[in-house]
C-alpha cells in the first residue's frame, strides 16, 4: 500500500518563495493498493493526481464540504474521461445531499462549468454502499469530527495495514475514548495540526487542532506514524522546518509530493 500527499495546506492555497518545500495545495491524500485508488478530499492538490486507468477502481471520500477540500475536483482532466468511472461518497451526508452541495458549489454563480450532472462516469453513492460493496477487499469505518458545518474522519484497513484520516477536527478531551478505538494500531494517522497551542487559544471554534495535540495522540496510543497536515496558510518553510525539528520520532509534517510506503 502507498500513501501520497497531493495537498496539505489549510483553508486556501498559497504560492510564494517561502512556501515551496511543504507546498501550497489544499487537502488531497491518495491511497493505492491492488486495483484500488482512493482519495481523501479533492483540494487543489487533486489537480495533478494521475489516475491508474479504467481497470483501477477509483473512489473519492469527502471529509466535509468546505471549499478547500473540494475546489480541485474539476481541474483534474481525468474526471472528464468517460472511461474513468469515479465513485464518490461521504459519511457526512446522504448521497442526494452530497450531490446537491457539489452541484451548488460548481454552479453558474460560483463556477463557470456545471458538470456534476453532466458526467455519467461521476457517480455519487451512499457511504454504506461503498463500505458494503468493497468489504471483502478493505474495511472502511468513519468517525464524527468537531468542525463548523460537520466533518468526518475515515479509517481504512487493508489486510493488516491501517490508515486514518482525521482532518478538520477541533480536538476535545471528550473525544479521547472514541479516537483511541479509532486509531489504535494504525500504521499512519493523518492529523489536523493547523495551529500551535498559542494560536489555538485565539482560534477557539475554528474547527482545528494543534500540533502538540497530535503528538499527545501519537504518544498515548499505538500509532506507528503521525502525519501533521492542514498547515496554516501563512506558515513558511523555515517555520515548518523549525516545528519539524522538534517533533518526536514517529511524528512528522506532511508535504506536497510526500510518499509513504505502508
Amino acid at each position: 500500500m502507498k500513501l501520497k500527499v497531493h495537498g496539505c495546506r489549510g483553508s486556501v492555497p498559497v504560492n510564494s518563495d517561502k512556501q515551496r518545500k511543504y507546498g501550497g495545495n489544499t487537502s488531497c491524500f491518495e491511497i493505492t493498493f491492488g486495483t484500488y485508488q482512493i482519495f481523501f478530499d479533492t483540494g487543489t492538490g487533486f489537480r495533478t493526481a494521475k489516475f491508474g486507468g479504467p481497470e483501477i477502481i477509483k473512489i473519492i471520500l469527502y471529509s466535509h464540504w468546505h471549499h478547500d477540500h473540494i475546489q480541485g475536483l474539476p481541474f483534474n482532466p481525468n474526471i472528464f474521461d468517460p472511461n474513468e468511472e469515479i465513485l464518490v461518497s461521504s459519511a457526512l451526508s446522504p448521497s442526494h445531499v452530497s450531490r446537491q452541495i457539489l452541484r451548488q458549489y460548481f454552479s453558474g454563480s460560483f463556477f463557470p462549468v456545471d458538470f456534476i450532472d453532466g458526467l455519467d462516469n461521476f457517480r455519487i453513492h451512499e457511504f454504506d454502499y461503498i463500505k458494503e460493496r468493497f468489504k471483502h477487499d478493505f474495511k472502511l469505518e468513519h468517525v464524527p469530527l468537531r468542525h463548523p458545518g460537520g466533518a468526518t474522519g475515515y479509517r481504512i484497513k487493508i489486510k493488516d495495514k491501517i490508515v486514518c484520516y482525521l482532518c478538520d477536527n477541533e480536538f476535545d478531551t471528550l473525544q479521547i475514548s472514541e479516537l483511541k478505538n479509532f486509531v489504535e494500531g494504525a500504521n499512519v494517522v493523518i492529523w489536523d495540526g493547523m495551529f500551535t497551542d498559542a494560536e489555538l487559544l485565539e482560534k477557539k471554534g475554528w474547527g482545528h487542532s494543534s500540533i502538540s495535540q497530535g503528538v499527545f495522540l501519537h504518544k498515548k496510543h499505538s500509532v506507528e506514524k503521525l502525519l501533521i497536515t492542514h498547515h496554516t496558510p501563512d506558515r513558511t518553510d523555515d517555520e515548518l522546518d523549525h516545528i519539524n525539528s522538534q517533533l518526536p520520532e514517529g511524528v512528522e509534517l506532511a508535504y506536497d509530493g510526500m510518499i509513504c510506503k505502508i
